[in-house]
Order: C-alpha cells, then sequence, then structure tokens
C-alpha cells in the first residue's frame, strides 16, 4: 500500500519551495541586469566607434547637437541620424535598461558637447582634435536625465549635467551605476563623478560638469 503524503508533509515541500524561489529570484534578477549592463555597454562603444569614423571624415568635428529634434528632422538633424550610416544598427542608440524607463524613450545615450555650451553659450560641434586628454574626456554615456522628450533624437549635456545630477542618483539601472564613453573609446560603469579618471574639460584634468570652461 503506497504512502501518501500528510498535509504537513506538503506544507513544508512547498514551504522549502518557496524559500528557494525567494533565494533564486532576485539571483536571476540580477542576472539579468548584468546582461542588460553588457549590452550596454557594447551600444556605447560601438556609438564611440561611429563618432571616431565620423571626425575621421568631417574634420575631427562631430555632428552639433541641439534642444529637442525628432528623428525625422531635417533642418536641424539629431546628431545620431546625422551619424546612422557609421553605426550598424539604430538599436544601438537605446539602452536596454533605459529604454524600460525615462518614459520608454529609444534615445538613451548623449552628445558629450557640455564644454563646446560653456565656451559659446550658444552651442556648436565638438572638436575631437581639441581634446588632449582622451583617456578621462567624457564623449557619451547613459542619459542618466528623465526629462528629455522621449522623441528626442538629439540628446546632449549642453545645460544639464546627464549622468550625474543629485536629483537623479542612484541611476535606476545598472544596480546604480552608469556607463561613460571617453573619447579614447573605453567604456567605464560609476556611480558619481571622479575628478582624478574623467574631465569635462578639453585640456584640464578632473574638471566637473558645472566647472567647464
Amino acid at each position: 500500500m503506497k504512502r501518501a503524503f500528510t498535509l504537513i508533509e506538503l506544507l513544508v515541500v512547498i514551504s522549502i519551495i518557496a524559500i528557494l524561489a525567494g533565494l533564486l529570484l532576485p539571483v536571476l534578477g540580477r542576472a539579468k541586469e548584468d546582461a542588460a549592463r553588457i549590452k550596454c555597454v557594447s551600444n556605447v562603444k560601438q556609438l564611440g566607434a561611429a563618432m571616431q569614423m565620423y571626425g575621421d571624415d568631417a574634420a575631427n568635428l562631430l555632428p552639433e547637437a541641439h534642444g529637442s529634434v525628432p528623428w525625422a528632422s531635417t533642418n536641424p538633424v539629431p546628431w545620431s541620424e546625422a551619424m546612422v550610416s557609421y553605426y550598424s544598427n539604430t538599436n544601438l542608440l537605446a539602452c536596454p535598461a533605459l529604454a524600460q524607463m525615462y518614459q520608454k524613450s529609444p534615445y538613451n545615450y548623449f552628445m558629450g558637447s557640455r564644454i563646446v555650451y560653456a565656451q559659446t553659450q550658444t552651442g556648436g560641434s565638438l572638436a575631437l582634435k581639441r581634446i588632449f586628454l582622451p583617456a578621462q574626456f567624457v564623449l557619451s554615456g547613459d542619459c542618466n536625465w528623465p526629462l528629455f522628450d522621449p522623441t528626442d533624437a538629439d540628446p546632449d549635456n549642453y545645460s544639464q549635467d546627464t549622468l550625474f545630477d543629485s536629483q537623479f542618483r542612484p541611476a535606476k539601472a545598472h544596480h546604480g551605476q552608469l556607463n561613460v564613453l571617453f573619447a579614447d573609446g573605453h567604456v567605464k560603469n560609476y556611480r558619481a563623478f571622479l575628478s582624478p579618471e574623467m574631465t569635462f574639460s578639453y585640456d584640464k584634468p578632473g574638471v566637473a560638469w558645472a566647472d567647464a570652461n
């Protein structure tokens, strides 16, 4: 005669399963977020390569960033569309994690042109040849600024700190960290501005966004 489970034994088994699920779900969630971060790093690196190639063909100047400009605009043309022939797929403009937040914008990386605006107060094109500290100069990265119009294909950091504004830290994506693209092409993630490793100045190390001039 087969022995059936008692109610107590069944409840014990259910409890064990619930405990295991509680332990595994955070791990699986973290693994999913890590995969999104790795994909984002790849996107930003490809975008950096596109910027360098565009600059090689345009006298070392990157496309000018503007205000809120939709993808289909022809006057002005958003910087992301101006470079479209230099990257393989427009999907790389979207961070897998940030694209699910911030009004679900498909444009999650910014043009690092703060120094241009700081020097001209009107904007213009970032000059790659003027960057004397390429391993520190913030060229692009995760657009941690939820106030952009979700249709804006021209996000930039002219007049807003799109990385480390205190009101939007810690970042909601990538375990509170942000991917930063530097002018030499390398990408690294940070929680906040780190003066020994980054700058928003053409030629001065450690210059924060607000101090660029």
